[in-house]
Formats: C-alpha cells, structure tokens, sequence
C-alpha cells in the first residue's frame, strides 16, 4: 500500500515537471504570470539582502548602488537590454529633479540601470509605500523622500523640505510625474509637484524617456517576453528665474517634449525589429 502511494506521488510529479515547462511555452498567459511571480520572488530576496548590507549606511543614497547591482544581473536574467542615449546630462554633481514616464514595474531595471541612475539620486515616493514589506524598507535605506499626496498641506511641506535637502545634501531627485503607472500607449497628463518643486529649488529638471515596452511586454495581454527598449535622457531644462507661474507652462512644456521623444523612439524600436 505505501508502495502504492510512492508511485502515485512520484508519477504527479514527474508530470507536474513535464507539464509546466510545456504550459509556460504553450501558454503566454502562464509565461506572463509565472515570470512576474519570479520578478517579484527576486525583489523580494533581493530586498532582504540590500537591508542586511545597507543597514550599516542608514538612509544613503550610496545604497542604491546595491539596487543597480541586483536589478543588472535580473534584467540579464530575463531576456532585457536597453540602449541608452544622452547619459553625460546626468553625469554631474549638482542638484536636479530627474522626471521620466512610469510604465510598469519594467521601469525598475530602466531606473537602476548603470548609465542612467545619477550619483546622488533619490527617489520621490507615495507615503503608503514606506509600509510595504521589503520595497518600502529599501527605499528607505536608499533615502527615498515620501510624499502624502492626499494632504495638500503635508504635499506643501514636504515640496518645502525637500528644496532644503536636496539643497543641503547635493541630491538629485528621481519623480514620476504622471503619478502612477501608464499600461497605454504615451504619456499620462502630469502632476505639477515636481516642477514646483525645481522651480521653488531653483535646479534644472532632467527628463529621461523609457519608449514603449510593447515589443515584448503588455499588462492587458499578458505577454512578457524578452527585448530592448531605449532610454533617452534629455539635456537639462533649466529653472532660473522662473517662479511659480511659470510651472503650468513648464509642465505642459516638458511633457510634450518627452512625448515627441516617446513615440519617436519606440518607433524607431519597432522599425528596428522589423515590427510594421
């Protein structure tokens, strides 16, 4: 009887074993979910070790250079390159708002990437993420800056504080201006938080363009496969002498320049692929 039994359990799992790999080929829907469980899976033990080898350097910019390191060999991991483009305007020690389109969670092997994430950068991020296990505490370390954006009197003090830190401790600041993820083609309309708040600091804004992703991922469809898209990072705008009237037309301003630069770039992507 417990011969039996053996048999049985050994014979579920050789045809699990025989059956995943089949389904993950056959199926983009599986591929799609399996590979964003790994994705996840591995920013998860990834996190856990940034904490224990950041804890020493507490809130530090120095410790993003460990998500950059962990997030290369990830992106090797899954099939994704980049090309990057105008990496000198970033290669500077003065402070700046960097500004870039927010597609999916792809973004974080664009972000991190060697070439594109700045010496002495942090990010900008939403208050509830500095409760969230893992992520949350890694942002921490690195010395992310979060914002309550449903308080407009703490969003105002927080844009306050942060002219005087980045100011103070020679930092850079990294922002998503659409505020939340664009699964679409283009770009989201965009908050105005980040050009006050290089306007108020009186520091250029760099924009970084991610062009679309669609050659080998998509939310809607459920296909994650393998590619490259390109990064481009634009030279500095400047904010001198602009004042907080000027923000709405900076705003609309930068963003229909990322934009030019979104669609033709991700042309370009597909057009090299031989995607019509």
């Amino acid at each position: 009887m417990e011969l039996e039994e053996l048999d049985v359990v050994q014979i579920l799992i050789v045809s699990v074993l025989i059956f995943l790999p089949l389904l993950y080929e056959l199926s983009s829907t599986f591929k799609y979910y399996a590979k964003m469980w790994l994705l996840y899976v591995i920013l998860a033990f990834g996190s856990l070790l940034i904490i224990v080898l950041g804890l020493h350097r507490w809130r530090d910019p120095e410790n993003a250079k460990l998500i950059c390191w962990i997030l290369s060999y990830t992106s090797k991991l899954f099939g994704i390159r980049a090309e990057i483009r105008g990496s000198e305007y970033l290669r500077h020690d003065k402070p700046c708002v960097v500004v870039a389109n927010h597609q999916s969670s792809l973004d974080l092997f664009g972000m991190y990437m060697n070439g594109v994430w700045p010496d002495r950068c942090v990010p900008l991020a939403k208050k509830e993420l500095r409760m969230v296990p893992f992520y949350g505490w890694v942002a921490w370390l690195t010395g992310a800056i979060f914002i309550d954006r449903l308080n407009p009197e703490c969003a105002k003090g927080t844009v306050d504080a942060t002219v005087k830190i980045l100011r103070d401790h020679n930092l850079k600041l990294w922002v998503y201006p659409e505020g939340t993820r664009n699964h679409d083609a283009g770009l989201l309309p965009f908050k105005k938080g980040a050009f006050h708040l290089a306007v108020t600091a009186q520091v250029p804004i760099c924009p970084v363009v991610f062009s679309s992703y669609s050659e080998f991922y998509s939310k809607k469809e459920k296909r994650f496969g393998t590619g490259k898209f390109t990064i481009t990072i634009l030279p500095p705008i400047m904010t001198d002498g602009k004042t907080s009237e000027d923000v709405n037309e900076l705003t609309e301003q930068v963003r229909k320049q990322m934009l030019n630069v979104y669609n033709e770039s991700s042309m370009q992507r597909l057009e090299s692929n031989g995607v019509n």
